[in-house]
């Protein structure tokens, strides 16, 4: 019997049983469940979309153990070009929210990874500390002089953090907040860790895109939750927080980052906005996840025929970017190693490794270019930075097409 998960029957946030299914994409590994040849295949768990129509938040129907999904992670942030560009832009945001000297501002992220962000903020003289549960990005971190604690975030780590290092001026959680099953716990930690007049920073996948752009792939294990600005405002409400501003992130095909603090604060016209959009088009609403799941199961079937097309032509393709979500893409469509020869990425952490699920090759970037000489085709699955990637691939020679799934119709440029 498989024990790395648990099925849920009340909702997460509010508790609330009213909370029904409005999507399933098949048994699936979880995401970064990589592995080596001879290792064993990863256990496959249900990845179902649930509403709840007490809050209103979309969550998943599992719940696979934490340790399992972070202990030892393979996203590396500082592997990525425009995380590195946009970190300069996220701290720049930050810091305009103070009237402190830098060097007298405490700033704490959690899930801190290998510390690129707060390696800017340190740049500007701010003291940092990054928390983060995988010990092998938490190292990475440590090595390049971020102070980094390798712990699970939570309500009473952050009382031990205020003994030993004091109150925050900031307290940031980057594309983290979706991902965690003890969100009350996480909330409280930074409602206890911010100073009064301190401010909190979330950045989150926005899921009004997921709607809009059928961003289905953004669909794992480990993300747990798929907020709205009007979710994620009463989630916080609940912990004495109170948002007062919204920016864009390019991070992850598109995303929120809300600012908020202990006092209530005047919102921001931008925030005004945004949150009226929002409910303008429904993005709250069950039957608007029911259609967005009509119309994912539809694209799904055109991107596999688009994709075994072009291999019925040229033979096995070569694909670009072992991303988390790229799994679900994959496994949703049907498309595994019987069309895929090897994919591509970066990260040196998932070299030699096999995808979950679909059971690809994963090679670095310099053996991919043997295989890019002799491919009429590249299957992008990290399309959130489709220009970075084939500008990339055009300098390095690579003269054929590309197959981009997302947004909208799949398509071949």
């Amino acid at each position: 019997m498989n024990t790395i998960f648990e099925t849920i029957n009340s909702c997460r946030v509010c508790s609330s049983s009213k909370i029904s299914e409005v999507m399933s994409l098949g048994d699936q590994p979880p995401a970064n469940s990589l592995y080596k040849k001879k290792q064993d295949i990863p256990p496959s768990v249900p990845l179902r979309l649930m509403f709840c129509e007490g809050c209103y938040t979309v969550q998943l129907g599992e719940d696979v153990d934490p340790e399992y999904l972070f202990t030892n992670y393979l996203w590396i942030t500082g592997t990525s070009d425009t995380a590195n560009q946009y970190s300069k832009d996220f701290v720049k945001k930050a810091l305009s929210y103070s009237n402190k000297n830098n060097k007298d501002l405490f700033v704490v992220e959690v899930a801190s990874n290998d510390g690129t962000f707060l390696e800017q903020f340190q740049n500007k003289g701010c003291r940092v500390l990054g928390i983060d549960p995988a010990t092998n990005i938490a190292s990475i971190a440590s090595q390049k002089g971020i102070p980094t604690e390798a712990n699970f975030f939570s309500n009473e780590l952050a009382k031990t953090l205020v003994n030993s290092h004091g109150y925050a001026d900031f307290v940031y959680a980057r594309n983290v907040i979706p991902h965690v099953k003890e969100i009350h716990s996480v909330l409280s930690g930074i409602e206890t860790l911010l100073t009064e007049e301190g401010v909190g920073i979330i950045e989150f996948h926005n899921a009004g895109l997921l709607l809009e752009e059928l961003h289905y792939d953004y669909i794992y294990h480990e993300h747990l939750f798929y907020y709205t600005l009007t979710s994620i405002s009463s989630l916080l409400k609940r912990h004495g927080l109170y948002l007062f501003d919204v920016s864009l992130s390019p991070i992850s095909g598109g995303s929120w980052v809300v600012y908020f603090s202990r006092q209530q604060r005047e919102k921001s016209e931008v925030l005004i906005k945004a949150q009226t959009s929002e409910t303008e088009v429904k993005n709250n609403k069950k039957s608007s996840w029911i259609n967005f799941s009509k119309e994912a199961k539809s694209h799904s079937k055109d991107l596999s025929v688009l994709v075994k097309k072009e291999v019925n032509t040229y033979g096995k393709i070569v694909a670009y970017g072992a991303s988390a979500r790229s799994s679900t893409l994959l496994n949703y469509c049907g498309i595994n190693s019987d069309h895929i020869s090897v994919i591509i990425d970066k990260n040196p952490l998932k070299h030699g490794l096999f995808t979950a699920g679909s059971n690809i090759p994963i090679v670095s970037y310099e053996q991919g270019l043997d295989y890019i000489k002799q491919s009429d085709v590249i299957l992008l699955l990290a399309w959130n930075f489709k220009d970075e990637i084939i500008e990339d691939l055009r300098l390095s020679g690579y003269k054929g097409n590309f197959i981009i799934p997302l947004p909208g119709k799949p398509h071949i440029i």
